[in-house]
């Protein structure tokens, strides 16, 4: 989220690299110093503004790079974006009637970024996206899936601690597997280990969980994730039986049994280096089904918040209505 919105969060107590799809870009006569991918959607990624691949100048910022490519109208002394594309932060509706706060959240290798766009540079390779829309009553989103292989690649800021995958019992091949995708993409630093709850909760590194729910569901941990989900940012309800999608405002849509799958992601606060990804299913059969889809079909995963696998479908997080 921007800097204008710190205070507010604050008080309520919350507050890729991927290219597929991207197209070219140029950044005029300036010698170029790298390339990212960036992105500017609606609706938690449902809706596509725009998505190119552009480059950008050792000089420049993100919020200088989404300039010189999209129309932007800024506040606070220009650095607070307000409207992109005509699309401005504010209030739906008329006073009294039943108001939504619409506004620009912005992530930087699916990362909410905790600095104004004016005081992030770009690194090559990083996957830069702009998403507008409601608050909602699970309105923060600490980290998303949508830009994976990142922030694996290029971490937040410049700076990547490495990735540390934990497996549950049983796991060993699909931790192995993903490990194997990630290092082919040019992560560094990936090591396996068994699942440990102390690794997942106190990360000094990015990390991905890869176990069955049913190896999970007691944990208070994942319990607590799943509870305070304004904080957390998760549009999913994993039950032992059944993944329920949630839409914004925590209203769960119908539930998913058998093979069923997710992806999600979160973290402790804005700019959180080192996030934590949960990779699951209801039982080991679907666990292979998701790892397969997050390897080989990584590209159906852009440009989501998170994501239910059923089947050969991707149901992405949050539910529309």
């Amino acid at each position: 989220m921007q800097v204008k919105k710190i205070i507010f969060i604050s008080f309520c107590g919350l507050f890729l690299s991927w290219s597929a799809g991207c197209g070219g870009g140029l950044v005029g006569d300036t010698p170029a110093a790298g390339r990212a991918c960036l992105w500017v959607t609606r609706d938690f990624g449902a809706a596509e503004i725009y998505n190119s691949e552009v480059e950008f100048a050792a000089t420049d910022s993100v919020m200088t790079m989404l300039q010189q490519y999209l129309e932007v109208e800024t506040e606070y002394g220009g650095g607070f974006v307000n409207a992109i594309a005509g699309l401005k932060s504010g209030y739906t509706g008329k006073v009294g009637e039943d108001q939504q706060m619409l506004d620009w959240f912005f992530y930087m290798n699916g990362i909410i970024s905790g600095v104004g766009a004016l005081d992030y540079a770009p690194g090559d390779g990083d996957v830069i996206w702009w998403d507008y829309h409601a608050w909602g009553e699970i309105s923060f989103t600490p980290a998303v899936i949508g830009a994976f292989p990142q922030p694996f690649l290029n971490g937040y800021r410049g700076s990547n601690p490495g990735t540390l995958i934990l497996i549950g019992k049983g796991c060993d091949r699909h931790g192995e597997c993903l490990a194997s995708f990630l290092q082919e993409q040019g992560a560094e630093l990936v090591e396996i280990r068994p699942y440990a709850e102390t690794l997942a909760g106190r990360r000094t590194r990015i990390t991905i969980v890869v176990a069955p729910w049913d190896q999970l569901k007691e944990s208070s941990f994942w319990q607590g994730i799943q509870e305070n989900r304004a904080k957390t940012g998760w549009f999913a309800e994993l039950t032992p039986d059944a993944f329920y999608p949630l839409d914004m405002h925590g209203i769960r849509g119908e539930g998913y049994s058998g093979l069923a799958g997710a992806v999600l992601a979160t973290g402790t606060g804005m700019g959180d280096p080192t996030p934590l990804w949960l990779i699951t299913s209801l039982n080991q059969e679907g666990l292979g089904e998701v790892i397969d889809l997050v390897v080989y079909q990584p590209e159906q995963l852009q440009m989501m918040i998170g994501a239910l696998i059923v089947g050969k479908e991707v149901i992405a997080l949050p539910q529309q209505r």
